[in-house]
């Protein structure tokens, strides 16, 4: 139990004996006393006082709002995306919401109503109806989920956090698209034709460096290291903010030399391909690789048959191809790793 001893004009001083335990100081007014008996008595019992004054008075909104001036790195690949995730939110009516009422049943209901999902269970099947994928909704929970947490740390406030397990729906199947027997060939012979001279060079890179496509879309030729006994290019920005040197093989050696001007230009700083945006890229691919000449390509599908090719003709380890990819944890790698089993079992005779 806690007493309170007035001892001066301007010493209150507080002490707790409970459960074997004393705590005492001495504050300058009755009412930070009382406060903080409040709040050390409730953790020495484990009813820790919180007050939820703050969490009760903040919609969503004013949290998103926060998140967007103070939560994002602008400087990080993924900024862009993070923010109009955050959009998103705000356009909802969950902005309105005090941070405290909005629950996981509320973000069950809501993933059911985009998803169309045809069971009241958890993990139901999407429906013909939904108006977006499940990995759409993932991320748009992955962002709602960091805006509690970093607020709540921010703010020294306690608020549960709705995005628990089982509020993200299963993770869908990533895709399997390879290049099949001639694409490859088409599809640079395609891209001689664009009105884009760089993009088939883009296209050997994609799949040569096994780089994403906003890495590409960024590289400057100050990161271009090609004439050197080791070359490679080196990424200072990449989609989970951790700079990598990605090893140059001679085809991709050749396509940066195609695209590299021979007028003697200044290329310190000055980008490998002449666009705006990332998205510049897909553009163009999108105008030769048409859905009747090659079914279902997308751009990162090259990607994909990169690493592929990686596991299938080379000897290099799982944390070598990492590497040059870019992937974080070994289980990202995982639905590869059938591609050198069947390698290694040719080998058996």
């Amino acid at each position: 139990m806690a007493t309170i001893e007035q001892r001066g004009p301007f010493q209150f001083r507080v002490k707790i004996r409970r459960g074997g335990i004393t705590e005492s100081r001495t504050f300058e007014s009755r009412r930070e006393a009382q406060e903080w008996a409040l709040v050390t008595e409730g953790r020495i019992v484990g009813d820790d006082y919180q007050d939820q004054r703050l969490a009760r008075r903040t919609t969503l909104g004013d949290a998103l709002e926060w998140f967007r001036e103070h939560g994002i790195d602008r400087g990080r690949a993924d900024a862009k995306n993070k923010l109009s995730k955050i959009q998103y939110w705000l356009e909802t009516d969950f902005a309105r919401w005090s941070l405290v009422s909005v629950r996981p049943w509320d973000l069950v209901e809501w993933r059911r109503g985009l998803l169309d999902e045809d069971s009241a269970e958890d993990g139901g099947t999407v429906g013909p109806k939904a108006v977006c994928s499940p990995q759409t909704v993932i991320h748009r929970l992955n962002v709602l989920s960091q805006v509690y947490q970093i607020w709540s740390l921010a703010h020294c406030v306690a608020v549960a956090n709705p995005v628990i397990p089982k509020i993200r729906p299963p993770a869908p199947r990533g895709r399997d698209r390879r290049l099949r027997d001639g694409e490859e060939a088409r599809l640079l012979a395609a891209s001689e034709r664009s009105s884009r001279p760089w993009l088939k060079a883009a296209i050997v890179l994609a799949i040569a460096t096994c780089t994403r496509q906003a890495e590409l879309a960024d590289l400057t030729w100050d990161r271009v290291h090609a004439d050197g006994p080791e070359p490679h290019v080196y990424l200072p920005k990449t989609k989970n903010d951790r700079a990598r040197t990605v090893p140059l093989s001679t085809r991709a050696v050749a396509a940066f030399r195609s695209l590299r001007p021979e007028d003697g230009t200044d290329l310190h700083g000055r980008k490998v391909f002449p666009i705006v945006t990332p998205r510049g890229i897909l553009h163009a691919f999108r105008d030769v690789a048409t859905e009747r000449e090659f079914p279902d390509l997308r751009w990162h599908d090259l990607r994909h048959e990169g690493i592929s090719r990686l596991f299938e003709t080379t000897d290099l380890r799982d944390n070598e191809i990492m590497a040059i990819t870019g992937h974080l944890r070994p289980e990202m790698l995982r639905r590869y790793t059938h591609l050198r089993t069947r390698r290694l079992a040719a080998r058996l005779g």
